[in-house]
């Protein structure tokens, strides 16, 4: 059976992962579906989770809520989200953004998706990822607002406009969003009484549309105070990871000292106590919103969902008042450090390997000129070069809607650009004559490598494209501040999208050599705010010119309207057409699986 254009996108996941488990059957291996984990709420403990099954599992941080914009029909963002609804309005690319997000998630190796505070959207989501087991993070109000109140995160984050979001949705919204509006009663309430609805709101969604699913839970009170049994309900939710080493001593927080910058995406301090950084009397608005709020919630669902809801927002008692206290919270980029270094290539054997990531103003340059070329970055709300974000979310390429021009939010200029998609890494490599390296070769060039400074969440975020120390002749970053997208990929596997490696350590990946090595991959089209750019050259390269990357863009996607072919192969005709090593942009070994490549989904 061939996936139809008019069956919708779960249809065709259907059918799509229908023919890897075929494929897999006949192989005498199974097809695994991803672990969902939803959180109800941002700030409930999810780092140590994610931290504890990298070793064994793919990591998909937020993609559904994060990677389309809030202009997308499916968006979590959208106050007009209609989902599969949407029909036609999401494009060709951006069905191929959905079943490709969704199908890469299923093969022989377990994957983890993890996301939060996607309210109306999470049905959405769980139809495009059928079968998923799912495990639940909770915390209680008042930790979750001891945790806004110390980053001012409320604010940061724009919560007021999500708030009003939820108020849209539930006097305009559908029957089945109408029927929540008395969980969001007024338009314009105290941050505090905002953030708490907004939980109660997310955590009853959530309980509602699982209600008679079987599922794992684990709170963060939980995993502060009784880790091992946080560790057990972890390996009970993966039995096919029975030989994982799940350590009863594991609690949210990674053990270390405080981040010199900004540690709103890190947590540093490994937790022991339950202590709520607020005043008494916000203590107690919290708690009588949060009661108010459950009440309301048992008018409106079943017993069993308003009961669950109840159940994980419980653990307030367990909290020891303290004065409230800010954590670092920096917005502007720490100035001091070794100035930009130029780029160069820097021979290594065969290859010429480009000294530096390439940074946030250079990307932003790439994208004007594609721009100009008549190959805008969004598509009906889905990106194609890279994941447009807001500045206090970690985004640094920002477009002005008016102009249509990119900039760099200011200081990040020689910061290394991430948030961007292997399409838009092949692309800007084959605008500058150069490829992106293949996995081989960065296993044998950072093999015995040190690793920089900049790993386990030492520092909160990347730091500047040149590395303190390094010398002109040296390559910067090697091992340290991103992973970088690799031109290879594992092989094809039946109905599945291209997949192409990462490499490599981040900031906020473990600084080892097994990590470093440790085989993953993503869909052409994902992207992460751990990934960013390396170049190489070996000679048979040639620039490409913004008007002629246009143009294969542009034909691909016109081409994604025939969903009959294999996703590997829609996928395989825009890996060829972004090939530098010949004029014909033919399919160089460069971009083919690498043999004895370790499989991965």
């Amino acid at each position: 059976m061939r996936p139809d254009a008019g069956s919708g996108v779960p249809g065709e996941i259907k059918v799509r992962l229908a023919a890897l488990a075929e494929a897999a059957r006949q192989e005498g291996t199974a097809v695994l579906p991803p672990l969902l984990i939803l959180g109800t709420c941002e700030r409930v403990g999810s780092n140590w989770v994610s931290d504890t099954l990298r070793p064994v599992a793919g990591q998909h941080n937020e993609p559904f809520r994060q990677q389309i914009g809030p202009d997308h029909p499916w968006s979590a963002l959208n106050p007009l989200f209609a989902g599969a609804a949407a029909g036609s309005v999401i494009g060709v690319l951006g069905r191929h953004w959905l079943v490709s997000f969704a199908v890469a998630k299923y093969g022989p190796d377990r994957q983890v998706v993890k996301e939060t505070n996607l309210f109306f959207a999470l049905q959405a989501l769980l139809a495009l990822l059928p079968g998923a087991p799912v495990l639940v993070l909770s915390r209680s109000p008042l930790g979750v607002a001891s945790s806004f109140t110390r980053g001012d995160l409320f604010r940061r984050w724009d919560y007021q406009s999500r708030y009003q979001q939820m108020v849209t949705m539930t006097r305009h919204g559908e029957s089945s969003a109408r029927r929540l509006a008395a969980l969001v009663p007024d338009d314009n309430p105290a941050d505090l009484v905002a953030l708490v609805r907004l939980q109660v709101l997310n955590t009853v969604l959530i309980a509602d549309a699982l209600a008679g699913r079987g599922l794992a839970h684990i709170s963060y009170e939980t995993a502060v105070t009784r880790p091992a049994d946080a560790a057990a309900t972890l390996a009970a939710a993966l039995p096919e990871l029975g030989g994982l080493a799940l350590s009863a001593e594991m609690a949210p927080g990674l053990p270390g000292q405080a981040l010199p910058g900004d540690d709103t995406f890190a947590t540093t301090t490994r937790k022991t106590t339950l202590i709520a950084s607020l005043e008494p009397a916000d203590a107690a608005l919290i708690r009588a919103t949060a009661a108010a709020s459950l009440a309301a919630a048992h008018d409106v669902v079943e017993a069993p969902a308003a009961a669950r809801t109840a159940s994980w927002l419980a653990g307030d008692h367990l909290y020891r008042l303290e004065p409230p206290r800010q954590r670092t919270a920096a917005t502007q980029p720490v100035l001091s450090g070794p100035l930009p270094a130029a780029p160069r290539y820097v021979r290594r054997g065969r290859l010429e390997v480009r000294n530096v990531l390439v940074s946030n103003a250079e990307y932003a340059r790439f994208m004007n000129a594609l721009s100009q070329a008549g190959m805008p970055n969004s598509h009906h709300g889905t990106y194609l070069l890279a994941c447009e974000m807001p500045h206090e979310r970690g985004g640094r390429l920002h477009q002005n809607r008016a102009t249509g021009a990119w900039t760099v939010s200011p200081g990040y200029e020689d910061y290394p650009a991430y948030w961007v998609t292997w399409i838009g890494a092949a692309a800007f490599a084959a605008w500058n004559g150069a490829r992106l390296p293949t996995r081989a070769e960065l296993t044998r060039l950072t093999c015995g490598a040190a690793t920089t400074g900049n790993a386990s969440y030492r520092s909160g975020d990347v730091t500047p494209v040149t590395e303190a120390g390094a010398r002109a002749s040296m390559i910067h970053h090697l091992l340290g501040n991103l992973q970088t997208w690799c031109g290879d990929g594992p092989d094809d596997r039946a109905g599945g999208p291209a997949v192409r490696w990462l490499h490599g350590i981040a900031w906020n990946t473990p600084a080892t050599q097994d990590a470093a090595q440790h085989p993953r991959g993503r869909h052409i089209l994902g992207c992460s705010r751990g990934v960013g750019i390396r170049l190489v050259r070996d000679g048979s390269q040639r620039p490409v010119s913004t008007g002629v990357l246009a143009a294969r863009l542009a034909a691909w996607i016109s081409g994604l309207a025939d969903r009959s072919r294999p996703l590997a192969g829609i996928d395989a005709q825009l890996i060829q057409a972004l090939d530098t090593s010949q004029a014909d942009g033919g399919l160089g070994s460069h971009v083919a699986a690498s043999a004895g490549e370790p499989r991965h989904g």
